[in-house]
């Protein structure tokens, strides 16, 4: 969680200042200017006294962070999305959704004027944004482009609400969304759609800050760049463990992977050939392996064609294989 700094007594100071507006409990509150990137917003912060906290209106400032502002009947609270962030604001209830779970921040919200009104701590800790608060000033710096992600799709998902892919496997793993906003190009800068993103394809992404705790942790892209495909066409994989792993005399390698299929038509059991073709990366730092690093019960997505025997389990040559 990031700091939120403040002026040396900051809030002692603010307390005995004078007032220009009027709460809805009719207590006095002094007015703070509120600074978003860079850019001053119309609508004041203002220190409620009774909470000893400063409140920014929320609409204004969530809307110059990029997240929808909407209003939610049924909670009776103002809601606020962007990407992966999904929370809302109750007036009265210090109680806030954040990844699936519910946060405090020691203040409750207010409705002043007819807006909706947060503790400064929202922005910090729900709207992922750092800030600083001054005498007369609060504010709001967001760097929200997370560290370059590598790794090499394992999944890919469709649903009502879009696409997602999952980069990597298991404790390296990361599942992302795409968004409307997202942006997806091959290296040269062509654009892409979603559905031009196929199993295997290297990528860079970049990210939101923001990820949910799931077990792979979830967020949404902001851009991802193609670095490179897979030449089979109608690629399958399998996700598991190396059941086995043998080289002949000659020095070729053969691999029983045991797990799930990742396509319909992949295979929960597959022996492998591996080749001088076989791509062997490591999902944690993106270097390339040889045949003689593999070792049974490494955590592995195989990727294979479509052209197998019709041995139980069938027989193919890997193409790609992303190690844990």
């Amino acid at each position: 969680m990031k700091t939120i700094r403040t002026g040396m007594m900051t809030i002692a100071a603010l307390a005995v200042l004078g007032t220009s507006v009027v709460s809805a409990t009719s207590e006095p509150v002094k007015e703070l200017s509120v600074n978003i990137n860079g850019q001053a917003i119309a609508q004041d912060a203002i220190f409620d006294k009774g909470q000893q906290t400063v409140l920014v209106p929320l609409r204004p400032v969530a809307e110059a962070l990029g997240f929808k502002v909407s209003w939610n009947d049924k909670e009776k609270a103002a809601e606020v999305q962007r990407g992966a962030i999904t929370s809302y604001a109750k007036a009265g209830e210090d109680r806030y959704p954040f990844a699936k779970m519910y946060k405090t921040l020691g203040a409750e919200p207010r409705v002043l004027n007819g807006s909706t009104y947060v503790p400064v701590k929202f922005v910090d800790e729900i709207l992922q944004a750092e800030v600083n608060v001054t005498d007369d000033t609060v504010t709001v710096v967001e760097d929200e482009i997370a560290p370059m992600r590598t790794g090499t799709i394992t999944n890919i998902s469709k649903s009502d609400k879009g696409y997602s892919v999952t980069l990597n496997i298991y404790e390296s793993g990361i599942i992302l969304h795409l968004t409307a906003d997202t942006k997806i190009t091959d290296e040269a800068g062509k654009v892409l759609k979603p559905e031009d993103l196929k199993l295997g394809m290297a990528v860079d992404a970049t990210t939101e800050k923001f990820m949910a705790m799931s077990l792979p942790p979830q967020t949404s892209a902001l851009s991802i760049t193609v670095k490179g495909g897979l030449e089979t066409q109608d690629i399958l994989g399998t996700t598991g463990k190396v059941a086995s792993i043998s080289a002949d005399k000659d020095g070729n390698y053969k691999m029983l992977v045991e797990g799930r299929g990742i396509t319909e038509t992949s295979q929960e059991k597959i022996n492998l050939n591996i080749t001088e073709k076989t791509v062997i990366i490591n999902a944690r730092d993106n270097k390339v392996l040889s045949p003689a690093d593999l070792k049974e019960d490494m955590q592995v997505v195989a990727f294979y064609g479509p052209m197998m025997t019709k041995s139980l389990p069938p027989i193919g040559t890997a193409v790609k294989i992303v190690v844990e």
